[in-house]
């Protein structure tokens, strides 16, 4: 297939078919086992900044390719495929000969391996909670913990800012941040907490009692996501 390339400061987007019936790579669906994707070249070029010189850092989640399983809205199941996720616009990507492709269709959840520095990391991210302020349905957190009364989630995200160094040109660098939620199913409700008991039972008062249980006998610190997946965990039992 031959792409057709703009100017160097814009991205070109256009449609293409995707037959996905390589053996590295799998569709399985009830409705069909093809679908379209819209396809970016941004391989080697800035997502924010025409000048990528004066970028410090990556909106990547993982910089090299991770291998996972998208499911799509629709039933479809996309397995074994080359992932990549982009923090500052929460998109996935998927590896189309080397490029950055965006699924055209709806995802609902994908789960990810991939290779950091400090060793390997497996990811679950889902869409489809309510709207939350600035953050729609459509918008992929973090699932650390999935339970009949509780989800444990996170939005990470990073974003662009300046970094100055003394004597240095100034620059910007991407930095990552996120923000913790929990969700209620009964109540289907997103409450914001913060690594802190005190914070949970402000969440989530009627569970005061099995809160403060949680954190003194699993004489928990309450500094680490995994303390607090912890605390939700029991809460779940």
């Amino acid at each position: 297939m031959k792409l057709i390339f703009s100017p160097v400061n814009s991205l070109t987007a256009l449609m293409v078919f995707l037959a996905v019936n390589a053996k590295s790579q799998s569709i399985s669906s009830t409705v069909s086992t093809t679908f379209f994707v819209e396809a970016y070249n941004i391989r080697g070029k800035p997502f924010t900044n025409p000048d990528a010189s004066n970028i410090e850092g990556t909106p990547l989640l993982n910089q090299e390719w991770g291998k996972g399983t998208v499911y799509f809205k629709d039933g479809s199941v996309a397995q074994n495929i080359d992932l990549k996720f982009n923090l500052e616009r929460n998109e996935l990507y998927f590896n189309r000969d080397g490029e950055l492709f965006l699924f055209n269709d709806p995802i609902m959840s994908f789960r990810m391996s991939y290779s950091s520095g400090s060793g390997k990391k497996e990811v679950h991210f889902r869409s489809g909670y309510p709207v939350n302020g600035r953050l729609l349905k459509e918008t992929f957190y973090e699932v650390l913990e999935d339970g009949a009364k509780f989800h444990f989630v996170a939005y990470r995200f990073s974003y662009l800012a300046d970094s100055y160094r003394y004597g240095g040109q100034s620059k910007k660098a991407f930095t990552e941040n996120e923000e913790l939620y929990i969700y209620d199913v009964a109540f289907g409700k997103m409450l914001k907490v913060k690594r802190s008991e005190a914070s949970l039972v402000e969440a989530l008062p009627d569970y005061k009692d099995k809160i403060v249980t949680a954190i003194r006998d699993n004489k928990l610190k309450m500094k680490t996501n995994e303390d607090v997946k912890k605390v939700i965990t029991e809460l779940n039992k």
